[in-house]
């Protein structure tokens, strides 16, 4: 379930049948996947509260609230200080989390993790507006069933005026306090017309414009982000590039009119048939001739020597514009976070103030953050809406311009896995010169000239780890990178590419890659 493109998954302990044993896998599974795991406790106890927390949940949803007391109440059990009082020391939820340190878990748990109360009775209705004012509280579900029971209004058939009327109370008291709404619904036609009634806030990806128009025509991407191997684009349309900042630019595919339901559609089944690998007997490995085979000595017992710093590149976007080019109508600043149209010539420059990341995006085991600044999210969406940590005067919404001749790359990204004969690299360099690219292999070293066709050059030698055969390593030149098979001279496992790499002392696996 986990897997079938939902944001997030309900572990119910309240009215399901879960041992608080199965909780705990439960909630580490569905994280797993990228996908939140929210528990629904029993009751508002605060021992509840922390195994839920505890076992990596992303939130909380608690029945029975009647009082801004008892708000406070579980902000307290749920908060770590100085907002509440929950203890720290459980090492599932930083796994579930992205991978987090125990540091970072601290500073941003009581942030990013929800704290959801359900409205549900006769009580917490005359009380909705003070529960709403408590700082904690994130989101007022209302379950209508159990609350159209308790104000003496259950649901037969139609939602009775009164219960349509506490429901509407219940929305305007989180709206009022800055805090989300919820119901619970039985179908999508229903989930529309709930979300009809808050705010008009398209959910259509890469549009995400607020509108009052329901006829305006909406541009949007109907599938979902697709990072792959340094690619990034949508799945609804062809183009990949490699930086956030070229992804954030992809023109959107689709026109149709806004929405106020994700109406993304769902993955198509899977045909396990077909998905599930044939059982095959484990290949034997050749075994490596001892003759020639040398111990290699840790980095620790023999440091390299300090290879001389490269001079720090500037960061574009911390250019201002330059006043001798024209800048285009309808212009987006350029810098990360910001997302400024260009007014025209009548406006004033000077008045501008721009609100931006100077850092750059940051995707680690499903969280999604920037790393100029603390704030970390789950959802691709929430993530674009992360605002601006950083201002300064003037948008820039055509930079410097490109210096005249060849632009020199100073360093690429790379990656590589290992089989117990070969070390497999990726060098992410996009269009690169089939014609002109050379690349020498010696012993231990690797000398590299990558020019590209739109005038740029990357020109560097790796000092490899390990020796290896120049002879019958080889590589090849496609669109996105350069893909290196490097042929092992002695059998010996790599732990970083280069000799000048710091050794963490993690392990790389030997074995064939996988695919995504």
């Amino acid at each position: 379930m986990a897997r079938t493109g939902y944001d997030w998954i309900c572990v119910d302990t309240e009215h399901g049948n879960i041992a608080d044993w199965q909780m705990h896998e439960a909630v580490a599974a569905i994280a797993a996947t990228g996908t939140s795991p929210i528990v629904r406790i029993a009751a508002n106890e605060g021992w509840m509260v922390k195994r839920a927390l505890d076992s990596g949940a992303h939130g909380i949803v608690v029945p029975l609230l009647y009082t801004a007391d008892d708000a406070r109440r579980l902000v307290e059990s749920a908060k770590f200080p100085p907002v509440g009082r929950r203890g720290f020391g459980s090492p599932f939820a930083m796994g579930s989390t992205g991978g987090v340190t125990g540091l970072e878990y601290l500073q941003q748990a009581n942030d990013a993790l929800l704290t959801i109360v359900q409205i549900e009775t006769k009580e917490a209705l005359e009380n909705v507006e003070e529960i709403a004012k408590v700082p904690g509280i994130d989101v007022l579900f209302i379950g209508p069933w159990d609350l159209g029971n308790n104000i003496g209004r259950p649901v037969m058939g139609a939602f009775h005026d009164d219960l349509s009327a506490a429901i509407e109370r219940i929305r305007k008291a989180a709206v009022e306090n800055g805090k989300r709404a919820g119901i619970y619904c039985v179908g999508g036609e229903a989930a529309k017309k709930y979300a009809d009634q808050g705010f008009h806030m398209c959910v259509h990806k890469g549009c995400g414009k607020e509108f009052t128009d329901p006829e305006e025509p909406c541009v949007y991407h109907p599938g979902p982000p697709v990072f792959h191997e340094g690619q990034k684009g949508w799945k609804c349309c062809k183009p990949r590039v490699l930086t956030f900042e070229e992804f954030l630019s992809i023109p959107p595919c689709t026109t149709a009119k806004h929405s106020t339901v994700d109406d993304t559609p769902a993955p198509p089944p899977t045909d396990e048939s077909k998905t599930k690998p044939e059982a095959q007997t484990p290949p034997v490995a050749a075994p490596v001739p001892e003759r020639g085979v040398k111990p290699i000595h840790s980095p620790a017992l023999a440091p390299p020597s300090n290879p001389p710093s490269p001079a720090p590149v500037q960061d574009e976007t911390e250019f201002s514009d330059d006043d001798a080019l024209e800048i285009p109508a309808n212009a987006t600043c350029r810098r990360r976070g910001c997302n400024a149209t260009y007014e025209g010539p009548a406006a004033s420059r000077d008045a501008e103030t721009c609100v931006h990341h100077p850092g750059q995006p940051v995707f680690h085991e499903g969280s999604k953050g920037w790393s100029c600044c603390k704030k970390r999210v789950l959802e691709f969406d929430e993530f674009l809406k992360i605002q601006g940590c950083k201002e300064r005067r003037r948008h820039m919404f055509v930079g410097k311009g490109k210096p005249p001749g060849e632009e020199k790359v100073d360093s690429v990204r790379n990656d590589f896995y290992q089989t117990a004969s070969s070390v497999n690299v990726s060098l992410y360099l996009k269009k690169i010169d089939k014609t002109k690219a050379k690349v020498e292999f010696a012993a231990t070293s690797i000398a590299f000239d990558l020019p590209t066709t739109d005038n740029k050059r990357f020109t560097d030698t790796y000092q490899l780890f390990a020796p290896i055969d120049p002879e019958k390593s080889q590589f090849r030149v496609l669109g996105t990178k350069l893909e290196l098979t490097l042929v092992k001279a002695d059998g010996t496992s790599w732990p970083v590419l280069r000799s000048d790499d710091k050794w963490s002392g993690e392990r790389i696996q030997i074995g064939n890659a996988g695919r995504a």
